[in-house]
């Protein structure tokens, strides 16, 4: 293997075999499940573009994988190989190992053996199992908008009700290893996942509360700028009804879209007005304005893409100052 996968290679077992101690995975069954991602890795690195080898490709490594989890190793081991899929997946969607990108593969992992297991309510996690999974999940060399990395993550959470079951410091440390995955992404095309973990927040996430008051991404996006600017606003006194307020704002600022308010637009915010005070729509509204330069990303390289949040945001602003 070149450079690049035995780096790849080591870095990821390094983390694998603190997981597996985590979820008291046996030796045997760590071994039996490593020759089959190793086997893996070798295949990523050897396929070539042509269709019919994928394929094939494909097709003996689904069999292996099924004998793997149905005879060979312990029902509780699933819990340690999601995680690894997941992994190997993100990588596999960015150019650390190569350029070339394996359709079979990313088919076989995303479409196939996660999709399954995300959604198998039999392969378990407590919040401590689910915390040490995020910790092994946090640090990548890339995060990948093709590989459904968080959504995957937050799906897991999601169809168990992990964090239902988790106190309220077990939550806190699960979420901020999620959100650091957030930060760590290179280019935001939307704010779909950090949303989601707005939903899983309740009164008693005192101090989860305050850390995404302060959260910021490492590529300084202009709709996490946003984002910074609307938590840091005073909305309510009560912190709780703050909160609230503030995700109500973000949920419908996020809405603007088309040259012209939609009719679906006009409803929410005569809702919005019946709540929130004019003056403080009008406040949050002057806020996002003052990122008005922040439509374009531009890269260390030179190129540019559009924030596409950041626009509807701005676009929701200049609309509310217009009505009042």
């Amino acid at each position: 293997m070149d450079d690049k996968y035995l780096i790849f290679k080591k870095d990821e077992l390094a983390k694998s075999r603190i997981l597996a101690r985590e979820l008291a995975i046996s030796e045997s069954d760590f071994i039996k499940i490593q020759n089959w991602f190793d086997l893996l890795l070798f295949k990523h690195k050897e396929s070539s573009s042509d269709r019919e080898e994928q394929l094939k490709t494909e097709q003996d490594l689904e069999i292996a994988f099924n004998e793997l989890i149905s005879s060979e190793i312990e029902r509780k081991s699933y819990k340690y190989i999601l995680p690894k899929l997941l992994n190997y997946n993100n990588e596999f969607n960015g150019a650390f190992l190569r350029s070339l990108y394996v359709a079979r593969l990313g088919a076989l992992l995303r479409d196939n053996l996660i999709a399954k297991l995300v959604n198998d309510k039999m392969t378990v996690y407590s919040p401590e199992d689910f915390f040490h999974t995020t910790v092994y999940l946090k640090v990548n060399y890339f995060i990948s908008p093709n590989s459904n990395f968080l959504e995957d993550i937050l799906k897991i959470e999601h169809v168990r009700g992990i964090l239902i079951q988790a106190t309220i410091n077990e939550k806190f440390s699960i979420l901020k290893n999620i959100l650091h995955i957030i930060q760590q992404k290179t280019f935001h095309h939307d704010i779909i996942c950090f949303k989601k973990i707005l939903k899983l927040v309740s009164s008693k996430d005192v101090a989860l509360i305050d850390y995404l008051k302060k959260f910021q991404v490492e590529n300084q996006q202009g709709c996490y700028k946003i984002l910074n600017g609307i938590f840091n606003l005073e909305i309510a006194e009560d912190d709780w009804d703050d909160f609230e307020i503030k995700v109500q704002l973000i949920n419908f600022f996020d809405t603007g879209r088309g040259a012209n308010p939609s009719a679906g637009w006009k409803k929410k915010f005569q809702e919005l007005s019946g709540t929130i005070d004019s003056k403080k729509l009008l406040l949050t509204a002057n806020t996002v304005l003052k990122n008005d330069n922040c439509k374009n990303f531009e890269f260390d390289y030179g190129a540019q893409w559009g924030d596409d949040t950041a626009k509807r945001f701005l676009k929701s602003a200049q609309w509310i100052r217009a009505i009042l």
